[in-house]
């Protein structure tokens, strides 16, 4: 009996010595509200828009381009409607490509500044856990990826809180 009373305290020891901290953080939210998001997507948007203006003033020549040759259709020889039915193709096709450049240049733009608030958020977050001895952080999503989680040991905030205060200085 006395065996096993040493036994037992010797595993509760045990066992609150080698207790894990653990938290969660809720990504989405956590980017949604993230103020460096904010400004990134905002950012994206102007230059979307400028972009968009930029084609605009490119297609725009090639539109009346397209009236007036329907216009003149009727009365061009069919070589001549052939020649510039032709020419026609290949600028629009210039104009798809140039259109193509434009999407890819803002899809690579967005990448790298998800790329780069992913790498600042987990920093804060691995700093974070250092600085408050935690063991495990786990991210969640929308699609869950933690099933449950304790509001206690919601973390979402706290970091959302450090990441703002950092964007900020």
């Amino acid at each position: 009996m006395k065996n096993f009373a040493i036994l037992f305290v010797t595993l509760v020891l045990f066992t609150s010595c080698t207790q894990s901290k653990i938290g969660y953080v809720d990504v989405e939210e956590l980017m949604k509200e993230y103020d460096a998001t904010k400004a990134m997507e905002e950012q994206l948007k102007i230059e979307q828009e400028s972009m968009a203006k930029t084609f605009d003033s490119l297609s725009a020549p090639f539109q009346e381009k397209v009236q007036a040759y329907y216009q003149k259709a009727n009365r061009m020889s069919a070589n001549a409607r052939q020649a510039k039915e032709q020419e026609l193709q290949q600028e629009q096709q210039a104009l798809q490509a140039r259109q193509q450049q434009i999407q890819q240049s803002l899809q690579l733009k967005g990448k790298a500044g998800i790329e780069s608030l992913t790498k600042t958020v987990d920093s804060i977050v691995e700093s974070y856990a250092i600085a408050n001895k935690y063991n495990l952080i786990l991210g969640t999503q929308s699609t869950g990826t933690v099933m449950y989680g304790d509001d206690k040991i919601n973390l979402t905030e706290t970091i959302l809180d450090i990441l703002n205060a950092d964007y900020e200085e």
